[in-house]
């Protein structure tokens, strides 16, 4: 009996080629695929340096987020150092609008947060933030220096 030089349970070298020919291939698709999935992630996500809002050390957040869409009864604030308190909190019906409405005097402070909101609602300085872009204005002091004052100034979407 003649033999090839093949045991019984091997497969031809054809056979054995192309399999680790197509095993190779499915790896480079699904590294492909995993590569674009990343790229799409890290591409779609928004540029924290338009969000930001600067105001040094003194503003921990502002609420709700430059540039987030929200309803109209959002409760409007600033999240603020343990080393200032806010002085006053004027929210402007548009961006380019030069004068809002001073909610200071129904502002509500959280103390272990120092946090300052506003919520609108009925019976309130603003009863339902205006209908598409508002800006807030809140202007702190630091409280060992209360002569010395900063603003923060932001703007987000109303639906």
């Amino acid at each position: 009996m003649a033999t090839n030089g093949q045991g019984p349970d091997s497969s031809p070298p054809r056979l054995r080629s192309g399999w680790r020919i197509r095993v190779g291939i499915v790896a480079l698709a699904l590294f492909g695929i995993l590569g674009f999935v990343v790229a799409a992630l890290v591409g779609s996500g928004e540029d924290e340096s338009e969000r930001a809002v600067t105001a040094g050390p003194a503003v921990d957040r502002v609420i709700p987020n430059p540039g987030d869409e929200v309803l109209q009864q959002q409760r409007v604030g600033v999240v603020l150092d343990a080393r200032y308190r806010l002085s006053s909190m004027v929210i402007l019906p548009s961006d380019n609008a030069t004068e809002g409405v001073d909610v200071t005097s129904e502002v509500e402070h959280m103390e272990g947060l120092n946090r300052f909101e506003f919520a609108p609602g009925e019976g309130r300085l603003i009863e339902a933030l205006s209908p598409d872009t508002n800006c807030v204005i809140a202007r702190f002091v630091l409280i060992a220096r209360p002569d010395e004052s900063d603003t923060v100034r932001w703007c987000f979407e109303v639906s």
